[in-house]
């Protein structure tokens, strides 16, 4: 169904894969994972013809559809991205509705757009994007939306909406699973399980990717594509298994290195001792001998040199630097840290919460029903227009999505700048460095990293600020698996107060979640007891 063969591709001069080969089968199931900044994002934008490779070549049998991070820059409206969608019918049925918004309706023009539409079966086309809308739960949006006035949720319909119309044979989705609700996923995880195409999809979803995929590619630095049978579990319990073995090896040949070396050295060592001691009657002989003993120290260099030059020769594994977490500050557990009372807000009504030192809240509910919303009014760059709020914390927001930082301009001034008080350029650089961000992210502008990279800033920034109240909005979102990792682990030993929007239940269950809250309706709810929170 689809073939690239020898891909290579570089941003800024540097490599990101040389020489990448990737089949897919008919029915094929496959996940794509690797740290970020590996370039998967960049392989689906290659394998989808949205982008060009340096070198090689990308065969598909069938229709493409490839379901990107972020809105395409030539869609404004929510119509504009599902016309597109539809091909000749979608813009058929965008020339009739302006012809029919017109004061003055041109009949002639009308009339050939009518015959167009027959044509293309734009009716058609028309029953199957309102089918898609009411699949996926943005039925009640009018067509003329701006998608950056969308909230996460809902544009990440509206992006899949899109991409499901064009009918694909060969699915690419690229984190698809970012801000669907459990609604949303469940739908998405139950139309995969009847897609009889092939698909690859890149997902920071640990459950979705073993409820989904029969098999995980892993996209290592360098531009080299391993392969693993099973979901997400299997991936990486045979990893490990891998990386164990390949460690035995790597020992093994090292140890082989050594006594060549020693070995060597010696014959060495007592060539120069034979040449030293000549003299006498015998004295060229010993020179001769020295010679040859020589020589055979050099062939034996010779064949270590060429045995670690082999392909059979292999190093010992080497995994990405880990980045350390430190959330040390946080309010007294058990003090009242945040206080919400009667509070109306944009779609929010009467929503009454405390907060206490230590505690970690889940935050769930339907896209669009107020979860940002909330996390904005504790924050305090949203006011209440009833209600009072009394917050008695320094707070911090890891936002819903990287483009929310709202920031331009090189990485290291703007974190700076984010952080607490004090931080110098030397440490700012080692924190940077232990997410990843090493010297090349730390020179770039932020709206040229990832948004891989943009979140691990973000977060970054979250632990160099000092804050004892955290509000997460869908964490998860963008991360690779080590820093979700690193990150969970941190937040499960942080005497913080966290405050998380997310629908990973992985994630979720890591950071030891002590309590469940729902927003639905515009009313907060205790998913415990499903009643309203007082």
């Amino acid at each position: 169904m689809l073939s690239a063969l020898d891909l290579s591709k570089s941003y800024d001069g540097a490599p990101l894969f040389d020489g990448l080969s990737l089949t897919l089968g008919a029915g094929e199931r496959a996940g794509l994972v690797g740290p970020n900044g590996a370039g998967k994002s960049t392989l689906l934008r290659l394998l989808a013809g949205a982008e060009r490779a340096d070198r090689g070549s990308v065969t598909a049998m069938g229709r493409v559809g490839h379901l990107p991070q972020e809105a395409p820059a030539g869609a404004s409206t929510l119509d504009s991205l599902l016309y597109d969608a539809l091909g000749d019918a979608g813009a058929t049925l965008a020339e009739l509705r302006a012809l029919e918004a017109a004061d003055d309706l041109d009949l002639e023009r009308y009339a050939r757009a009518l015959e167009r539409a027959e044509a293309t079966r734009a009716w058609d086309a028309e029953a199957r994007a309102d089918d898609a809308r009411r699949r996926l739960a943005i039925e009640h949006l009018h067509g003329d939306r701006r998608l950056d006035r969308l909230s996460g949720g809902e544009q990440a319909r509206a992006l899949l909406a899109a991409t499901l119309l064009g009918q694909p044979d060969v699915l690419l989705l690229d984190e698809p699973t970012n801000h669907l609700d459990a609604d949303g996923l469940a739908w998405l995880e139950g139309f995969l399980a009847g897609f009889d195409g092939a698909l690859l999809v890149v997902s920071h979803d640990r459950r979705f990717l073993d409820a989904v995929v029969e098999r995980v590619y892993e996209l290592v630095p360098g531009g080299a594509l391993e392969a693993y049978d099973g979901g997400y579990t299997d991936y990486r319990a045979e990893r490990a298994r891998r990386r164990a073995r390949l460690a035995e090896r790597a020992e093994a040949q090292a140890k082989r290195r050594r006594r060549l070396e020693a070995d060597i050295a010696t014959t060495r060592d007592h060539a120069r001792r034979s040449e030293r001691s000549a003299s006498g009657l015998g004295a060229d002989q010993q020179r001769r001998y020295a010679k040859k003993v020589a020589r055979k120290a050099k062939a034996r260099e010779h064949r270590l040199e060429r045995a670690m030059a082999a392909e059979t020769w292999v190093e010992s594994p080497r995994e990405a630097a880990a980045p350390r977490v430190r959330l040390d500050a946080a309010a007294d557990r058990g003090r009242r840290v945040a206080a919400l009372r009667g509070v109306d807000a944009r779609v929010l009504r009467d929503v009454d919460l405390t907060l206490h030192g230590g505690e970690r809240v889940a935050i769930s509910g339907p896209n669009g029903a107020g979860k940002t919303t909330l996390l904005s009014v504790l924050l305090g760059t949203l006011r209440p227009s009833s209600g009072s709020v009394d917050v008695a914390a320094t707070v911090r927001l890891l936002p819903q999505r990287p483009q929310d930082l709202n920031a331009t301009g090189p990485l290291l001034p703007w974190f700076r700048r984010q952080a607490a008080a004090g931080i110098d350029e030397g440490e700012a650089r080692t924190l940077l460095a232990h997410f990843g961000l090493g010297s090349e992210a730390v020179r770039r502008p932020l709206e040229r990293l990832s948004p891989g990279q943009r979140a691990r800033a973000a977060i970054a920034a979250i632990v160099a600020s000092g804050a004892d109240l955290l509000l997460l909005d869908e964490p998860t979102n963008h991360l690779d698996f080590d820093t979700l990792e690193i990150l969970e682990a941190a937040l499960a030993a942080s005497r913080s107060t966290i405050v998380a929007v997310s629908h990973d239940r992985w994630f979720l269950d890591a950071i030891g979640t002590s309590r469940r809250l729902r927003v639905e309706g515009g009313r907060l709810y205790d998913e415990m007891s499903t009643s309203s929170r007082e």
